[in-house]
This record gives structure tokens, sequence and C-alpha cells, in this order.
């Protein structure tokens, strides 16, 4: 079995945040456009990281 790199991991959490903004969404009073919108915004933090921070080797 292969390890998983940094990239790996880095990968899998960019939707993190949006489905968390989704379940903020489905069990608060916030819209759930705003809940996503919301966690859009740490989601598009880690893609520019992924590009720019740590690009691919």
């Amino acid at each position: 079995m292969t390890e998983l790199s940094p990239a790996d991991w880095l990968l899998a959490l960019i939707p993190a945040p949006l489905v968390i903004g989704a379940a903020v969404g489905v069990v608060s009073s916030l819209s759930l456009a705003t809940a996503i919108g919301a966690g859009s915004v740490p989601a598009t933090g880690l893609v520019g990281y992924a590009l720019f921070g740590s690009p691919p080797q």
C-alpha cells in the first residue's frame, strides 16, 4: 500500500469546508446559499495554496 503525500491530503481536504457549510445551512437558520458561500472561502484558499503555495512536483 502506498503512503499518502501531503498533496493527496490537501486535495482530500478541499471539499470539507463546502460539506461543513452545507451541513450548517441545513441545521441552522442561515440560508443554504449563504452557508455554502461562506464554506467556499476556505475551500478557495485551499485551492490557491495547492496551486501556488505548494505546487505539484
